[in-house]
């Protein structure tokens, strides 16, 4: 019992030395053979940090601690998941879609991977590449207004105005109150030579906006 309760504390301790900042990555080794912390326990500290330095807006910072994080738990999407997030932070999209194929590897079904992959695929105006992985996202999830917004804008990147008015329509209305939905609406409509519907989506921008600033008052 005293040996469990002294590796307990052993781990909390080393955890609220991670979480204040005070144990610097190249006196962390000397501290897991001082302590004798298990993979697991080491797995837990590397995630504690590497979160905290990605609330605190420091992502190449985090990727060295997810990258442990990773090594320690080979089977876990969630560090992958992570340093493809901290990667398109950074602006390192090639890079970020490789993780995120990797999580998707180890799990098919990961939601979050495959909608963030198609949004760095846009980014990268991967428009062809980015319509197969949105296509599936919807598919997964209809109801989620931003997943059709992102497929709308593959569209129309792809040159498929038709469908990228029908996919962002329907983001529209999933979410009608969100603005940027009803810009790209209205813009699409114009290029359509649609300018009853564009201007019905531009007005609506302008009560959503003035409603925004009389809430802010």
């Amino acid at each position: 019992m005293e040996s469990s309760v002294e590796d307990s504390s052993t781990f909390y301790w080393n955890s609220l030395l991670l979480l204040s900042g005070r144990l610097l990555n190249r006196t962390l080794d000397w501290y897991n053979g001082l302590f004798s912390l298990t993979p697991r326990d080491k797995a837990k500290l590397y995630r504690n940090i590497s979160q905290r330095c990605l609330r605190r807006g420091s992502p190449e910072e985090a990727l060295r601690y997810l990258k442990e994080w990773a090594r320690h738990e080979k089977n876990d999407p969630e560090p992958l998941y992570q340093m493809g997030i901290a990667l398109a932070n950074l602006g390192d999209y090639q890079r970020a879609v490789t993780v995120f194929d990797k999580v998707l590897k180890l799990r098919p079904n990961h939601f979050m991977a495959s909608y963030r992959k198609g949004a760095v695929l846009l980014k990268m105006k991967q428009y062809k590449l980015a319509l197969p992985v949105l296509e599936a996202v919807v598919a997964e999830k209809p109801e989620d207004a931003r997943a059709y917004y992102l497929l709308g804008l593959a569209y129309d990147g792809d040159e498929q105005l038709e469908k990228g008015i029908e996919a962002m329509q329907k983001a529209v209305d999933l979410d009608p109150e969100e603005i940027k939905y009803h810009q790209h609406l209205g813009f699409m409509n114009v290029r359509k030579d649609d300018h009853k519907t564009a201007a019905e989506h531009f007005t609506k921008v302008m009560e959503l906006e003035r409603s925004q600033d009389s809430d802010e008052e």
